[in-house]
């Protein structure tokens, strides 16, 4: 019986030493981190210069590998599974050391480096990381500037061409030339002044909804997110102004009794400052992630691998 059991014990012991020697396949490993950015077998072909069906046995290979699923099909799009998704952050800061590794002694020295780095984002993604990330590029980089530039209307040509080494942005649909990486999640909650009357209660839908509101309209535009979550529920906010830009939401709501609804991370950076009480939305809202978007183009360029793990480093100290 005892030989039994060894026997059952040593097998298993075998099988688990296969996966994980599937799992340092280098190839299947960057064909799961490209699945994960694009959730399309046909794009991840595309990427890596593959046929379909060779993705489709790479997937079946990790499945059996991970023992999960990884993705679930959607209409035309894979899904991925929480397993899969567990396994990302992980995932990308091993292919980043990677990189990093294979890119060791071919020219780019950020300490003495006098590169430029052109970032296009909306003003979110500059209060948030723009402070941190110089904060870190004068200890590691002195010399390295970065230029911060509006998001024009045809990114995936500004990075392309050069104008731009990455995009900070929730994704959108561009080719398959441009990878996506997550830099991190972001949820809202609703913020007014501390003297505000509603800012010593709890807040209600009622109350929220009594309150005249301030919007974030980036494109002059009504209507968003918030703006559907509450015609589900039958009701609508009011808003007195719609304004271009979150930065000039605190300095408005501190002088004033209107309300506004604000990612998570600038009312911790702006709450202190301009007295404002942050509050829990009393109604479902989906929130946002924020990707670094980059072009194929710059894969094997040794200062952009850099950056972008920089970038990644300082967002995943931000989460």
């Amino acid at each position: 019986m005892r030989a039994g059991v060894l026997c059952v014990q040593c097998m298993m012991r075998q099988k688990r030493m296969h996966q994980v020697h599937e799992l340092k396949d280098l190839n299947l490993l960057t064909t799961f981190r490209h699945l994960l950015a694009t959730g399309s077998v046909t794009a991840t072909a595309d990427r890596m210069r593959l046929s379909q069906p060779a993705v489709s046995r790479a997937l079946g290979r990790l499945r059996q590998a991970l023992g999960d699923p990884l993705f679930v099909r959607d209409g035309g799009r894979l899904l991925a599974t929480p397993r899969a998704l567990s396994l990302q952050p992980e995932l990308e800061a091993l292919m980043g050391r990677l990189d990093e590794l294979l890119l060791t002694g071919t020219g780019f020295d950020p300490a003495t480096s006098r590169r430029t780095f052109v970032v296009a984002t909306a003003d979110y993604g500059t209060a948030v990381l723009m402070a941190p990330l110089l904060e870190r590029l004068a200890a590691e980089a002195p010399s390295v500037t970065v230029r911060v530039v509006q998001i024009g209307p045809e990114p995936e040509q500004a990075l392309s061409s050069g104008a731009c080494e990455v995009m900070w942005s929730p994704p959108r649909p561009l080719s398959q030339a441009v990878v996506w990486t997550k830099l991190f999640d972001e949820g809202f909650a609703f913020v007014v002044r501390k003297a505000h009357p509603a800012a010593r209660q709890p807040l209600t839908l009622e109350r929220y909804l009594g309150i005249a509101q301030l919007a974030l309209s980036p494109d002059g535009k009504p209507g968003n997110r918030l703006d559907e979550a509450l015609e589900r529920l039958g009701h609508r906010r009011r808003l007195v102004a719609h304004v271009p830009s979150f930065s000039l939401v605190p300095a408005l709501v501190a002088q004033s009794d209107l309300g506004a609804v604000l990612p998570r991370r600038l009312i911790a950076l702006s709450a202190h400052a301009w007295g404002l009480v942050a509050r829990p939305l009393p109604f479902p809202v989906p929130g946002f992630s924020l990707h670094q978007a980059w072009h194929e183009r710059n894969r094997h360029d040794a200062g952009h691998a850099w950056f972008r793990k920089l970038v990644a480093d300082v967002a995943r100290a931000q989460a």
